[in-house]
């Protein structure tokens, strides 16, 4: 298993540098031949990372989203993973280059300042937190790709409005279709959001009652995090209605869009940085936390028993 994660290591970096040449190619030339490879491509990179991810998953016994490194290689997946259903669903090929340039860079960056086995927090040997996790990082990556597309639509508005006629303006597709690819981003980030937080209460519920009492009272629904998140779902929801039935489009929907990621920014960055949560997860130790992760090697014949606090 050591051996498969550091092949993967070396091997991921160089295919998503390899989807990125594709996309790239698109874009400068329209070629035919990367139109028909690239997404397929794309998708086989995909299901290569999460085969590394499972074997990481297997190897580490826990979530492998235990460092920044391997959160930039979740992240670089997840943008794939987004880009691909919103190309499927509005058949634009063309905006491919600027998703897979960051995927690209995120994943460079994890494979390259990797360690061994980063320090995590235990809690993520928990298959519900491991569930949260994953659609947390979903639903935000969704909206960064419509913040991605709400710039390219301001971007090209604004040298349509200075008439510069460029590579942008010959390559990239109309307003109206950069539009529909940033809504149709936040249409997937704000259910995704939904069951993570849905998710996320659930578990904290489950877990008050696995853990000692002084780390049970740490748990509550108006932890500044969760409040925040809610705060972010409720306004990326009121986003949506207004563009489905108030009529909100062009420039206004676009900056709006840009103004709310930007928010999102900053209000996670206050929280995480300067606000007390029980989300602080570098700071938490294993207090009497029974966890389990279907994955885990056993240490010792013993494992951890639900409802108890750890093996005997």
């Amino acid at each position: 298993m050591n051996l498969v994660v550091s092949v993967g290591n070396v091997l991921l970096p160089l295919l998503y540098l390899v989807v990125w040449v594709f996309y790239i190619w698109i874009f400068r030339s329209d070629n035919p031949l990367p139109r028909r490879v690239a997404s397929r491509l794309t998708a086989a990179v995909v299901l290569l990372h999460l085969g590394a991810l499972a074997a990481k998953a297997q190897l580490y016994g826990r979530l492998p989203l235990g460092s920044g490194l391997e959160f930039a290689s979740g992240l670089a997946v997840a943008l794939l993973v987004t880009y691909l259903y919103i190309e499927r669903r509005r058949r634009v090929k063309q905006t491919g280059f600027m998703i897979t340039g960051l995927a690209f860079l995120l994943q460079f960056i994890a494979s390259a300042f990797s360690v061994t086995v980063p320090d995590a927090s235990p809690l993520l040997h928990d298959p519900g937190f491991a569930g949260h996790v994953v659609l947390v990082l979903l639903a935000y990556t969704a909206l960064t790709v419509s913040f991605l597309y709400a710039v390219l639509y301001l971007v090209l508005a604004r040298q349509l409005g200075r008439r510069q006629f460029g590579l942008l303006f010959r390559r990239l597709p109309s307003l109206d279709v950069l539009e529909r690819m940033s809504v149709g981003a936040v249409e997937l980030g704000v259910p995704l959001l939904f069951l993570s937080l849905s998710l996320g209460h659930l578990w904290m519920y489950n877990l008050a009652d696995r853990v000692d009492p002084a780390l049970a009272a740490e748990l509550s629904p108006w932890d500044p995090k969760i409040l925040v998140s809610w705060v972010i779902l409720l306004g990326y929801a009121a986003g949506l209605a207004g563009y489905r039935l108030l009529g909100w489009r062009g420039r206004r929907m676009n900056v709006l869009a840009v103004a709310a990621y930007v928010v999102v920014i900053v209000a996670m960055g206050v929280v995480q940085h300067f606000v007390p949560s029980f989300h602080d997860f570098r700071q938490q130790q294993p207090r009497e936390v029974s966890l389990m992760w279907p994955l885990a090697p056993a240490h010792d014949g013993a494992r951890p028993r639900p409802g108890g606090g750890g093996a005997e």
